[in-house]
């Protein structure tokens, strides 16, 4: 892509073909920062959210359990909390607010988070959370049947990898 400067007319009008110019320039200064910022940041894209919600589903089969659908309103909520302890740099259920605040819109009866950071895979995540007794109570609410799953990259962290979950009925 070339890059062409406007250059004002008298009195600080430009011609359209000047404004279209100026406006490929901003397009293209945006999307250098959206490829700097993915650099930067990773979310979770959709097919590997199917894969997560079947993974834990196999795990609550297991254990005599109903499977669990993915649910992207849970992703969302998921999703923003990876994203607020990614960028806090720091492991903790209330860093993107009190979680009752942030599923009280979902109207679920029942509903739990689990969280983690450190882990390049969602397979090892998912060990981890199955070996903590509260993780695991979590994962095995019986009433549950929507999850939702994100992980958001901080290269600067040691922790590098923040994960959220959160599962309802």
């Amino acid at each position: 892509m070339r890059l062409i400067h406007a250059t004002p007319l008298a009195g600080g009008a430009t011609t359209s073909a000047g404004i279209e110019i100026e406006l490929l320039l901003l397009i293209s200064r945006i999307a250098l920062a959206v490829v700097t910022l993915g650099c930067c940041l990773s979310f979770t894209v959709p097919a590997l959210a199917a894969d997560y919600a079947g993974a834990i589903s196999a795990y609550r089969r297991a254990h005599g359990l109903s499977g669990v659908t993915l649910d992207s309103r849970l992703g969302a909520v998921a999703r923003r909390q990876a994203q607020a302890m990614a960028a806090s740099g720091t492991v903790s259920h209330s860093v993107g607010g009190i979680f009752t605040v942030r599923v009280a819109n979902l109207r679920k009866a029942i509903a739990a988070e689990n969280i983690g950071a450190g882990f390049a895979t969602f397979s090892e995540m998912l060990k981890q959370w199955e070996a903590s007794a509260g993780h695991r109570e979590n994962l095995l609410i019986p009433q549950a049947r929507r999850v939702g799953v994100a992980f958001v990259d901080n290269p600067r962290s040691p922790y590098r990898k923040f994960w959220a979950m959160v599962i309802t009925n």
